[in-house]
């Protein structure tokens, strides 16, 4: 603690001090191919930054080293689902859970090496129905290369005032390149919709895991029943998951079970996950799942399975078997770490 006696701002101290504890007590070392820093070590490299920095009197930059350490640190566990939030990425984070974007409505994954690839546009957004399908490429954003472009300055591009237009260059898996105008709008994502078919059979597609996608798949299933429906399907198909709450209570609509699934910590201690609302419905239920189909998706498809409560039909999952948590962390430090506990 004497190390740190040169941050003068005690909130701002014991906060980053609040975030290393979280990292050593909550962050799983699997993925780790070095010893682990320990809470002493990031101390004293702190230390040592802020006065080589020459930031001594300077808070806004023993922020921006605070930060920078809290990055290095995580990624030191060498696990791809752990990181430092800023506030703005946190600020979009909570946006996105809460079922609000301002964008152009698209998913996709970033690589080190090559172009992002989209995996589908949201339902309702700028760019639903219009020819982009999952597997394009993003070859540029208002004529700036992506090749190895990370997620957030991807999405960063992506952004923009309301209104205003973004040139998208893009390429089929024929390797056909065309280009795409889109005008950034507010999407309200839902994250499910349904569909009656010919045979009785309700269909509902769920693309991610918001905050509140329970609530939209619970009133879509009696919207459903209401219809005639006599049997089921839920698509989790490149689904990546989301929030663990709702895939509990997205279970707990097809079953009377009282836990959903189970978690471990670091410590060999395990915690059971109980159900979350009502059930809705007996009748007949499959599940179409393939390999991006990961976290929540898994947790629901895996539960309803072990129940005898659904068929899967489909490919094997992504097998992540891993759950994050976000930790805020308070001003002036801000931002958030996200450790998979």
């Amino acid at each position: 603690m004497s190390d740190l006696a040169i941050i003068k701002n005690n909130g701002l101290r014991s906060e980053f001090l609040r975030a290393l504890d979280l990292i050593v007590q909550t962050q799983l070392t699997m993925f780790l191919d070095r010893a682990a820093p320990t809470r002493t070590e990031m101390i004293d490299t702190l230390a040592m930054r802020v006065t080589d920095a020459d930031a001594l009197d300077d808070e806004q930059q023993q922020i921006s080293i605070m930060r920078q350490l809290l990055t290095e640190s995580l990624e030191i566990f060498n696990d791809p689902f752990a990181n430092y939030i800023n506030p703005e990425q946190l600020k979009r984070y909570y946006s996105r859970r809460g079922g609000n974007l301002l964008g152009v409505g698209i998913k996709f994954r970033a690589f080190n090496d090559k172009h992002p690839v989209i995996i589908g546009a949201l339902s309702g957004g700028p760019l639903d129905g219009v020819g982009i399908v999952p597997g394009d490429t993003i070859l540029s954003i208002d004529g700036l290369d992506q090749k190895g472009k990370s997620s957030s300055e991807v999405g960063t591009a992506l952004k923009g005032v309301e209104g205003s237009t973004v040139e998208l260059g893009l390429r089929h898996k024929d390797g056909q390149t065309y280009q795409h105008t889109a005008t950034r709008s507010r999407i309200a994502l839902r994250y499910a919709r349904a569909e009656m078919l010919d045979t009785k059979m309700g269909y509902v597609k769920i693309s991610r895991f918001g905050g509140k996608t329970h609530e939209t798949v619970a009133s879509l299933v009696d919207e459903l029943i209401e219809q005639g429906a006599q049997s089921l399907i839920l698509d989790l198909r490149d689904n990546p998951g989301g929030s663990t709450r709702a895939a509990r209570a997205i279970v707990s609509l097809f079953t009377d079970e009282n836990t959903v699934y189970c978690e471990q910590y670091k410590t060999g201690a395990t915690r059971e996950l109980p159900r979350h609302g009502e059930k809705v419905t007996d009748m007949p239920l499959a599940l179409l799942i393939n390999e991006k189909s990961m976290s929540s998706s898994e947790i629901v498809a895996g539960a309803l399975q072990d129940f005898n409560r659904a068929t899967l039909v489909g490919a094997p999952t992504y097998g992540k078997g891993l759950i994050q948590k976000v930790f805020n962390l308070k001003a002036p430090l801000g931002g958030a770490i996200r450790t998979t506990i």
